[in-house]
């Protein structure tokens, strides 16, 4: 029989191989698509995923890739079996940290969680003491909020946040805030 031909541990090559080829779409779109399916509710303007999530998961899809290949290099040996298991709890246990994180912002909040943080950090927009908006150039452009209790929030501008654009600076000034626009142009030299 010609499935006789090949062992076991090829199913697992075929396996890293598939996961290797996914994992740009999967780190590309994931972040963004758990932040939205689990923080998303009606009123919310602004769903954010930080970009340490899109590191975060492809750290997780390469140990998922790396325990893969271990059970293909190393023969299904005891000692492959327990390093991809390893690999697996190690994926899972960041999956699950960085499902955590997220930024959202709505007319009157703004909501935030870091990566394996336990609680979440709610402001409204009149505990907001200054947004800095810094726009280096068309590439790099970032907010950052200073809350009065001393808390720090950094969310680089990208298409959605491009779009709230004004309700940040509205909502800040309106609530007494001070909104400042950092300008600086690249050196071409």
């Amino acid at each position: 029989m010609l499935y006789e031909r090949y062992e076991t541990r090829h199913i697992f090559m075929v396996l890293a191989i598939c996961a290797l080829l996914f994992s740009p779409l999967f780190v590309l779109l994931a972040p963004l698509g758990v932040a939205h399916t689990l923080y998303y509710q009606y009123g919310v303007r602004l769903v954010y995923a930080p970009s340490i999530n899109y590191w975060v998961y492809g750290t997780g899809w390469f140990l998922i890739f790396l325990g893969l290949s271990l059970l293909f290099l190393l023969k299904l040996k005891k000692t492959s079996i327990v390093l991809a298991i390893g690999c697996l709890i190690g994926s899972s246990v960041l999956f699950y940290g960085v499902s955590k994180s997220f930024v959202t912002i709505t007319d009157n909040t703004i909501k935030y969680r870091g990566i394996f943080a336990k609680k979440e950090s709610s402001h409204e927009w009149n505990q907001v003491r200054k947004v800095n908006f810094y726009k280096m150039d068309p590439e790099v452009t970032y907010y950052e909020f200073k809350f009065k209790d001393g808390e720090k929030l950094t969310i680089k501008e990208n298409g959605h946040a491009f779009e709230i654009r004004s309700l940040i600076e509205r909502s800040v000034i309106d609530a007494g805030g001070e909104y400042k626009l950092i300008e600086k142009k690249k050196n071409n030299r």
